[in-house]
Formats: C-alpha cells, sequence, structure tokens
C-alpha cells in the first residue's frame, strides 16, 4: 500500500526537534526536508527503508520527544469522518477500522470492559534499536492522537491511563519524562501499549455529529484505501524508482543515492534495470517531461519556476530540453 509523505515529514521534524542530525542522513540519499512534496505519496517500503537509514544509532528512547511532533494534518477524509461521529467512542473504532489512514506502522485494536475501553497499540518490531525508536514514536503519537481527538472537539480531555512496552527506566530523569507526558500512574513491562479511558468520557456528544456527512466520508475513507491499494499493485522496481525521485520539488537525488534509498547495491540496481529494458537515466527524464507537462497544463507556474521546480538552475536550459522532448518550445506548448 503507497501512504502519505506527511508521516514521514512529521518524523524528520520531531527529530530535528530531538536534535538529531537528520538531515545529514537524508543528504546522503538525496533528499532535502525543505524540498520534500507534502502531496506526495510513496510506498510504505520505500518509507520503512528511509526509516532505517535516518534512525540508524538513534537511542530508541528519544521516539518519546519525536512522537509528540505527529498532528492529525493530513488524514483527510479520516478526520472530517472523526469529526462527524456522534459520539467519541464510535469516532475511536473508526480510527481503528480505517488505521491504514494514520501515521503509523504499527496496528491498533480495541478492547472493552464495563467501565472502560483501552484503545491497544502493537509495534512491528520492538526487538531491535531502530524497532523500538520507532515504537516509541507511534506510542507518544498515539497518546497525542487521543487528546487531540478531544481537543478538536471542544471536549475536556479525561484521564488516560498508560502501559508501555517498555522496562522501566533505571534513571530517575528518564522516568521523570515519561511521566510528565503519559501521566504519574504510567505502567512498564505491558504486552502491548495500552491506552485504557473510562467509558463515561466515551461517551461524550461530538458538537459537529451528522450522520449523513458521517457516511459519506466512511466511504470516502473505504475509497482512498483502494486507491492507495490499487496504486501499490504491481509494484514493479521501475515505479520504486519513480515513486522516490517523485518525492520532492526540484531536486532529484543520484542513482547512488536512490539505490541506497531503496536498500540495493548501484551494481544491482542497475543490473536490474538493463534486464528491464531500461536505464536510471531514462525513468529520470521520463519522470521530468511528464512533471513538465503537467505544470504547464496547470498554468499556475511561470516558466522560470516551473524550471526550478523540474531542478534546472536556468530557464534556458529548461527550454533547450523541452523542445528537444516535444518539439516546441514551453511557451509554444502552453499556447
Amino acid at each position: 500500500m503507497k501512504r502519505s509523505i506527511l508521516s514521514l515529514i512529521y518524523l524528520i521534524k520531531g527529530m530535528r526537534q530531538a536534535g538529531i542530525e537528520v538531515d545529514a542522513r537524508l543528504a546522503r540519499i538525496g533528499i532535502s526536508v525543505d524540498a520534500l512534496d507534502p502531496s506526495a505519496i510513496l510506498h510504505s517500503s520505500i518509507e520503512w527503508n528511509i526509516q532505517n537509514i535516518i534512525a540508524q544509532r538513534v537511542a530508541p528512547e528519544l521516539g518519546l520527544q519525536v512522537g509528540q511532533h505527529y498532528t492529525l494534518a493530513g488524514y483527510g477524509p479520516l478526520l472530517m469522518l472523526l469529526l462527524n461521529c456522534d459520539r467519541v467512542e464510535e469516532a475511536l473504532h473508526q480510527v481503528v477500522k480505517f488505521q491504514q489512514l494514520t501515521h503509523l506502522y504499527g496496528s491498533l485494536w480495541l478492547e472493552t470492559t464495563a467501565s472502560s475501553m483501552q484503545l491497544n497499540y502493537q509495534a512491528i518490531d520492538q526487538f531491535t534499536e531502530i524497532g523500538r525508536f520507532r515504537a516509541q514514536c507511534e506510542i507518544a503519537a498515539t497518546f497525542k492522537f487521543i487528546q487531540d481527538i478531544y481537543k478538536m472537539m471542544n471536549l475536556a480531555i479525561p484521564v488516560i491511563q498508560v502501559s508501555l512496552p517498555f522496562p522501566q527506566p533505571e534513571h530517575m530523569l528518564q522516568l521523570e519524562q515519561y511521566q510528565d507526558y503519559y501521566g504519574h500512574d504510567v505502567q512498564f513491562d505491558a504486552a502491548s501499549a495500552q491506552f485504557s479511558i473510562d467509558r463515561r468520557a466515551l461517551s461524550f456528544h461530538i458538537p459537529s455529529a451528522d450522520a449523513s456527512t458521517c457516511r459519506l466520508y466512511e466511504r470516502k475513507c473505504i475509497a482512498e484505501i483502494a486507491r492507495l491499494t490499487g496504486l501499490a499493485q504491481p509494484e514493479t522496481l521501475v515505479d520504486h524508482i519513480r515513486d522516490f525521485l517523485d518525492l520532492q520539488v526540484g531536486i532529484l537525488p543520484s542513482m547512488v543515492q536512490t539505490a541506497q534509498a531503496l536498500n540495493l547495491p548501484e551494481r544491482t540496481l542497475r543490473h536490474q534495470l538493463r534486464q528491464l529494458q531500461t536505464s536510471y537515466k531514462q525513468i529520470r527524464e521520463q519522470l521530468i517531461q511528464r512533471k513538465a507537462l503537467v505544470l504547464i497544463r496547470e498554468g499556475s507556474y511561470p516558466m522560470a519556476e516551473i524550471a526550478v521546480r523540474l531542478g534546472y538552475s536556468e530557464t534556458a536550459a529548461f527550454n533547450h530540453a523541452f523542445k528537444r522532448w516535444f518539439g516546441a518550445s514551453p511557451s509554444q506548448y502552453r499556447e
């Protein structure tokens, strides 16, 4: 399945705030944070590779700080669906149902008792250092997500009892960081991350609730999952390269950088592309051609800005390349 790039952007910005040298790590694979296109989507496997590159040798505990920078922005139809649910409990059920549209890699499920409901989170990997860092990020983000739901709906934030699937920190300063964020009653050594909420707080009526709008956005969420799933199947090596090159505006990574991002030796990437009767240079040029046509047809940007967005330092160089591709200048094509 493909995913919005926004979850990766929030991760990167959170790492920046935590003092992690993430920009230098991204530069090794040809990515500039400030050039990332917020509307881009990418295959989950590519995002996973990028996360593995930028999280190397990062202390897992830093994920507690990083996860606090995730927001509800970018959830699109899912956010609108939550706003139009009748009660908070219904909204949490919808979050679990459509968790593929969240920023999480781990899985969510609900358990209920007569007095409380428990939202559970299970990480994909808690055994490697990178896996624990990613789990810390997503658990902190899930806790914030629950609080943000209540804030967004102008409801009082209830007490949330949190249990974490990590050992209790030995150092008091580190323990206090967990307590400051999750509350002094935070528990450790749980089988999965658990967020328990009193059922009375889940029965709060959502002021913006509307049944017909809720059904509309539920259909939109179903359609969005189908769209993102369909875009990823069947996914070829060429598709992965195009996805990666399409992540940012103006800057295109080199073949060496692309191979590293795809977790492939450069020689292997070159050989596999040769077997597919194409090359990195050809894929790159085809991508630029497609983007050039889209930008010119939109008519929203002057030619100088289009050239910059396609990675050209001079408009004349872009004009020359465009005429070579299509037999007319960009201005003539637009007319």
